[in-house]
């Protein structure tokens, strides 16, 4: 079959092909009757556009790149379907790609979409400083930068995620309710997000006026998954030799979260009945576990929408020589609580 041309389409309506390339593009110089009838008869015959031949006369691509920790991870999946809903919206492409945790990963990532020429980046970096210098200069020059769930960076951008600090302080509250004190908070390498966990878990326990232990505290390298289980393994076994062993653990990851319970299983650790769970979880099957998860859930999609949204605002801002006012935009995470805990 004929690839359809716009001097295709031109000849059958008897046009001119600037007037069709207009309609196509959603021109305001094309007048509604006129750019519907285009837009139908190019639908109805499976017209394609050509892509690069409109990025080199445009200087746009049409494509925004992604970067994410892992894709597996549920929370992440729920942001990528809520940016990919917004870009089909917009008639973007997107690409992803994964740092996992590592910033030689993340500047790898970020070279080959630059290399690409993506019209910006969506990220969640790896920590609150890693490859600022970077980002901060693609974001000056021609590719825009915005920020999402990992916003304690020194970007000055739109920035979306949750208070992360808020949701920590409400989930160690509902275990201390509960009656559990002798908490375990289990979390990553200092990454911004982290950090607003824990101190959301330490302000809980002096309000309720629990001291704070740095025995109860274990932070993970979570680039190496491996390692992440021997920790926690080895941990829970230091405590229980001190005769220490917490009444409950707070994970401030859907990785930790996950690994723990599994851990916990394979020890045959019985959840609430000898340690308590909360942890932060975007899992649709928490309600499967046995027993269910109690679970901080954010608002992921909501938060892939925002961040594709706020690109395009910087990109249509850009294009049009006008001032962009940046914003952090901060969204409440619920806390999803089961029969058990």
């Amino acid at each position: 079959m004929k690839k359809l041309t716009l001097k295709d389409i031109a000849k059958a309506l008897n046009l001119s092909v600037p007037t069709i390339s207009k309609a196509l593009s959603d021109s305001h110089e094309i007048n509604k009757d006129t750019k519907e009838k285009i837009v139908a008869y190019a639908q109805q015959h499976n017209y394609q556009h050509n892509a690069l031949a409109r990025s080199l006369k445009t200087g746009k691509t049409n494509i925004i790149g992604v970067i994410v920790s892992t894709i597996s991870n549920s929370f992440f999946s729920e942001i990528l379907e809520g940016i990919e809903e917004s870009s089909l919206f917009q008639h973007y492409n997107i690409i992803i790609m994964q740092s996992r945790e590592s910033p030689d990963i993340e500047k790898k990532c970020i070279d080959i979409l630059y290399s690409k020429g993506v019209d910006g980046i969506l990220i969640s970096p790896v920590s609150h400083d890693a490859n600022l210098t970077y980002l901060q200069q693609l974001h000056n020059s021609s590719c825009p930068i915005v920020i999402f769930d990992r916003i304690n960076y020194g970007l000055d951008t739109f920035k979306i995620g949750i208070d992360n600090k808020k949701a920590a302080k409400k989930a160690t509250e509902e275990l201390i309710s509960r009656n559990y004190r002798n908490i375990l908070h289990i979390t990553g390498l200092s990454n911004g997000v982290t950090n607003e966990r824990l101190a959301g878990f330490q302000d809980a326990l002096k309000i309720n006026k629990i001291t704070f232990q740095e025995s109860n505290l274990l932070r993970c390298d979570l680039s190496h998954i491996q390692i992440v289980e021997d920790e926690i393994l080895n941990k829970l076994d230091e405590l229980k030799n001190q005769h220490k062993s917490p009444d409950a653990i707070f994970t401030a990851t859907d990785l930790l979260t996950n690994r723990t319970i599994g851990l916990l299983a394979q020890q045959k650790i019985k959840i609430p009945e000898e340690i308590a769970l909360i942890g932060f979880s975007n899992t649709n099957y928490a309600f499967s576990f046995n027993p269910p998860l109690t679970c901080i859930s954010q608002p992921a999609k909501k938060i892939g929408k925002l961040a594709f949204e706020k690109m395009i605002e910087i990109l249509e801002f850009r294009l049009k020589k006008r001032e962009v006012v940046y914003e952090t935009i901060t969204l409440d995470a619920d806390i999803i609580i089961r029969e058990s805990i």
